[in-house]
């Protein structure tokens, strides 16, 4: 897909939800105006012409009533009317024909019921063949429809079932259960354009906001562990996928990217404050699932890593660091040796040691240096914050202690 059509895709969309009309799609896109402008223009014509409202009620209740009554009068006007004696005689004698006609078919009755259903069964088996087909296009463009993106031709197909899902959806369980799904496909999606190099328009970003703003709205007390944890997650992810997406964001769209911000910060806000009061709502332990290993340049002898100690409930288990000889400043090598808990883990070297550390394709970022730059001197304390700065790791170069944090009513515990 070119630019041109992603844009045109963008602005029907918009026309068919109603949140532009023509004149603002060519305001936004001017470079394309020229191209965008007939085909906007027959789209909203269609949009208006099976858009038109209804009849009111007043003028659907008239034309019931004036149906009804003409229909009484016809049917008195029909039993008020005696047959002519010519009817029954005319009568008399198509009656006897066609028994007449049974008699005569009686003799051959079953050669002509063999060829009636002949002619019935090829109908029956023309309309069956018609109706699997469209059964099987159906069923096959619902279930293509599911990783189908914005700009795809199955997306609004996808959108709709959505919305079915939702309407059977009775308890609010279940309908916090779809509400929840379906705002963790709007982040799939944003992360599936970037990693395509998609152009990421106002309206991906418009629906990323509609799901989960009520989410953030309707989180309360009354919602189970498992529910607000799903949140903040999802909120977590909406995070990271935003910030991985800026560079394929549209021009236009910055005002939505900053909605999509705010309704995605607001939702950790939330559902940490309500994970702060649960008893049952533990920190997520993530350490790696192989063991460390020197560097392949190690010439000192290794001296053992010092454990983490257990400073409070809230507090998570880390990788531990391990001695190697002295590198030239902090080096990370960018490459993920390890990927647990949805988590990809880097190889942090600073000092003497070297550990396993947050990749920042999950959101964490090293304070205050720019290791991607190349080697930078190596400090006393390294400090990783996550993308909402709820967590926080530090590494100590001189001990190789590592501790993770985790916020609690406005504090690292």
């Amino acid at each position: 897909m070119n630019e041109f059509e992603a844009r045109l895709s963008e602005c029907l969309e918009a026309l068919r939800e109603g949140r532009w009309d023509v004149a603002e799609c060519l305001r936004r896109y001017p470079g394309h105006a020229a191209g965008l402008r007939p085909h906007l223009v027959a789209a909203s014509k269609l949009i208006a012409a099976y858009g038109q409202p209804g009849p009111s009620e007043e003028f659907v209740r008239a034309s019931r009533e004036r149906f009804l009554v003409a229909s009484g009068q016809r049917l008195h006007e029909a039993f008020d009317v005696e047959p002519n004696p010519s009817f029954f005689v005319a009568a008399r004698v198509r009656f006897l024909a066609a028994a007449h006609q049974m008699r005569m078919a009686q003799q051959n009755g079953e050669s002509r019921i063999a060829r009636l259903f002949q002619t019935h069964a090829r109908a029956m088996a023309s309309a069956a063949a018609v109706l699997i087909a469209a059964l099987s296009f159906s069923t096959y463009t619902v279930a293509s429809a599911d990783n189908s993106l914005p700009g795809d031709w199955q997306y609004p197909v996808k959108l709709q079932t959505e919305r079915v899902r939702l309407a059977l959806a009775f308890s609010d369980g279940a309908k916090r259960d779809v509400k929840l799904d379906i705002a963790e496909e709007r982040a799939r999606e944003i992360e599936q354009l970037t990693k395509r190099g998609r152009i990421i328009g106002p309206g991906v970003l418009d629906r990323l906001v509609e799901q989960t703003k009520p989410l953030v709205d309707e989180a309360g007390p009354d919602w189970n562990t498992g529910d607000v944890a799903r949140l903040h997650t999802l909120a977590e992810r909406e995070q990271v996928a935003l910030k991985q997406a800026e560079p394929h964001i549209d021009p236009a769209a910055h005002v939505e990217l900053a909605q999509a911000r705010d309704v995605s910060k607001e939702a950790v806000v939330r559902s940490d404050s309500i994970l702060v009061t649960r008893t049952d709502a533990l920190p997520r332990v993530v350490t790696p699932s192989v063991p460390l290993a020197d560097l392949a340049e190690v010439t000192s002898t290794p001296e053992p890593a010092t454990d983490t100690p257990e400073a409070s409930t809230t507090e998570s288990s880390t990788p531990q660091a391990t001695a190697t000889s002295k590198p030239s400043g902090v080096q990370v090598d960018a490459t993920p040796e390890d990927a647990t808990g949805d988590v990809n883990w880097i190889r942090l070297a600073a000092g003497r040691f070297t550990t396993l550390i947050p990749s920042p394709a999950d959101g964490w970022t090293i304070s205050g240096m720019d290791v991607a730059a190349g080697p930078v001197p190596v400090p006393s304390l390294i400090k990783l914050t996550n993308v909402n700065g709820t967590s926080l790791i530090t590494f100590n170069v001189k001990t190789g202690d590592m501790y993770w944090f985790v916020a609690r009513n406005g504090r690292f515990d």
